[in-house]
């Protein structure tokens, strides 16, 4: 790599997993780098612990602990995205010519428990690295369910989203087209509210009130073969808590604010794949199934892509018109 264009990482070589530690960086002569060979650029957040949170290990993590978010985007991300998390640990690693930001991070933490900085653009560097590292305990990196020790600092809402997410993908399943404008409304109306809903920081009341709803689209739409009529009154955006880090510009998307989002279709079946054009899994979004998109398009390896999620992406010839 070239002098001034990439943050000097620490390689996992140089750091034990033995004990749980944080890798520190000095920011002081960070530069901005290019972008990708894709065009997409690659963003990193880091930030502190405001104060000491328990897991559900048990194990406690001091005030100061650093932690770090990644994002994958063509412009700066607004330094305030309530809903995406913090990672405990974040390691790259991977394959020769396959790291990716993802493969190994887990603890998720909510933003309103962080003093963050602003957000730093990256090159995925040759080698393995560890970000932030603070526990390798699977309890703790598999979950997003951390409270503050000391019961008089501010708590973020933590919600069970597993029936939700069965009754979503009951949805996906069962309603295979939407025949009328309503029908396709009352879909993307219910999707957004997937979205708010499983983001950090929504509540558990929320969630259980979208599962019944799912619940009451399907059982319509097998009843009539529409959704209209199950329980349309019910229908908002709700969700998230008011919870923030004291920034104004708050987002649960990260595109929301530089570009058109918007609900699609699949045509047909659909693969994921990185940004390097790297397929994710044998596993393909079923035909009919509703994404969301940034609205933008990305082409990888001469091909037209829709970007639906972090480092996932989907061909622009299987979505509907």
């Amino acid at each position: 790599m070239k002098k001034n264009k990439c943050i000097i990482f620490a390689t996992m070589a140089a750091l034990s997993l033995a004990a749980p530690m944080t890798a520190v960086f000095n920011f002081d002569n960070v530069q901005t780098v290019s972008a990708n060979h894709q065009g997409t650029k690659v963003w990193l957040q880091y930030g502190t612990l405001k104060y000491a949170l328990k897991g559900p290990s048990g194990r406690v993590y001091p005030a100061g602990t650093k932690v770090v978010r990644e994002l994958s985007d063509d412009a700066k991300p607004p330094k305030s995205m309530r809903g995406w998390s913090f990672y405990l640990t974040l390691l790259i690693g991977g394959l020769p010519g396959m790291e990716t930001l993802q493969d190994y991070g887990g603890g998720k933490i909510a933003e309103a428990y962080v003093d963050y900085e602003d957000w730093h653009e990256i090159d995925y560097p040759a080698d393995e690295v560890v970000l932030v590292q603070n526990t390798e305990d699977p309890t703790d990196l598999a979950s997003s369910d951390f409270h503050p020790v000391d019961s008089s600092n501010p708590d973020v809402p933590h919600a069970n989203v597993d029936k939700l997410r069965a009754a979503y993908n009951d949805l996906a399943n069962t309603v295979k087209d939407s025949n009328t404008k309503e029908d396709y409304k009352i879909r993307t109306e219910l999707t957004n509210r997937y979205f708010s809903a499983t983001a950090m920081g929504a509540t558990q009341e929320s969630v259980d009130e979208l599962t019944q709803d799912i619940t009451n689209a399907i059982t319509q739409f097998k009843k009539t073969g529409h959704l209209t009529g199950y329980n349309s009154n019910n229908v908002s955006n709700s969700g998230l808590s008011n919870s923030s880090n004291g920034n104004t510009n708050s987002s649960g998307s990260s595109t929301s604010k530089k570009s058109k989002s918007r609900i699609v279709k699949l045509r047909k079946a659909s693969y994921q794949y990185t940004h390097k054009g790297k397929r994710v899994s044998k596993k393909k979004l079923n035909k009919g199934s509703i994404v969301k998109i940034n609205g933008k398009t990305y082409r990888i390896k001469g091909k037209k892509y829709y970007r639906i999620g972090k480092n996932r992406y989907i061909r622009k010839v299987n979505v509907a018109k």
